[in-house]
């Protein structure tokens, strides 16, 4: 349940049984009949018993209706024996769940929720309109991870423990009605490491995406024309694509097959990608990979 003292308004303590799919902090994937503790008209309160990231992505199914929303892990709300608690919200902020008509917030409500934060990795400040999943997660953690279009990545966010005056960064555009179109970054193997340094800060646009990222530590097969079936490690995943570090050297544009997680002798689901950009990480012998689904 929400802490004391958050706004209540736009929030219904219920128990509906969910099934919630998706990958664990170690990149296992699982299936799971848990519950809700309370809806939101971004989200809900969940009850999991597996550990989870903020800011990676789950399928949360109704198995009443069996009406289905892919959603994200906004944080921890706490935890009672071996069951965590989480706020999760919908991707799609149009969704509509629960099929519940849920108060408007109020102009004190929605003044409460602007708060000034600051990222922990490059300081930069922003003002932020926080929903109420998100108010949440942050008065019981004391800052909420989000991301940060300075670092290209999620950090932690809280509120500036100085007062040094640095102008705050305008608020970041709805995701709903303003996603930032990924612009990928293709590296030459053949590149000299002073040209591999100074397209370094470009690397960041390719952090830049719609789709949330999540960590992952799995294999992958990558299957391809050139190469055939490479057994890669999977660094992180999204709905719009993957990852991957390879030995071999891809190009950029190649079409591929892909499974992830992939594990030898198990039956493996192949979707088609392309590789959008390669770069080489010279003091592992490796390639790093970034891939995209191809539009069904």
């Amino acid at each position: 349940m929400p802490p004391e003292g958050v706004r209540r308004s736009s929030r219904i303590p219920k128990e509906i049984g969910i099934l919630l799919v998706g990958s664990d902090m170690e990149g296992k994937m699982f299936s799971e009949q848990t519950k809700t503790v309370v809806l939101s008209r971004h989200g809900a309160g969940i009850v999991s018993q597996y550990a989870l990231s903020a800011e990676q992505e789950l399928i949360l199914r109704r198995l009443d209706t069996n009406k289905e929303a892919e959603v994200r892990v906004v944080g921890n709300l706490g935890a009672h024996g071996k069951s965590y608690t989480y706020g999760v919200a919908f991707l799609n902020a149009e969704t509509d769940l629960w099929g519940i008509q849920f108060p408007s917030m109020t102009d004190s409500e929605k003044e409460a929720s602007r708060v000034l934060l600051q990222c922990s990795g490059c300081k930069a400040r922003e003002m932020v309109q926080q929903s109420d999943l998100e108010s949440d997660v942050y008065l019981v953690n004391e800052g909420i991870v989000r991301a940060c279009r300075s670092c290209g990545s999620s950090t932690f966010w809280r509120r500036p423990i100085d007062d040094s005056g640095d102008e705050p960064l305008p608020p970041e555009a709805d995701p709903a009605v303003a996603e930032e179109k990924e612009e990928p970054v293709e590296a030459h193997a053949s590149a000299s490491p002073e040209a591999e340094t100074a397209a370094q800060p470009a690397a960041r646009i390719e952090n830049r995406r719609k789709h949330v990222r999540t960590k992952v530590s799995f294999q992958a097969c990558v299957r391809s024309f050139t190469f055939g079936d490479d057994i890669v490690s999977c660094e992180d995943i999204s709905r719009g694509g993957l990852r991957f570090k390879s030995r071999k050297e891809y190009v950029a544009n190649t079409e591929i097959e892909v499974a992830a997680p992939y594990s030898a002798g198990a039956p493996a689901i192949f979707v088609r990608a392309q590789v959008v950009y390669v770069v080489e990480l010279k003091q592992e012998r490796r390639f790093r990979c970034g891939v995209c689904y191809a539009k069904s």
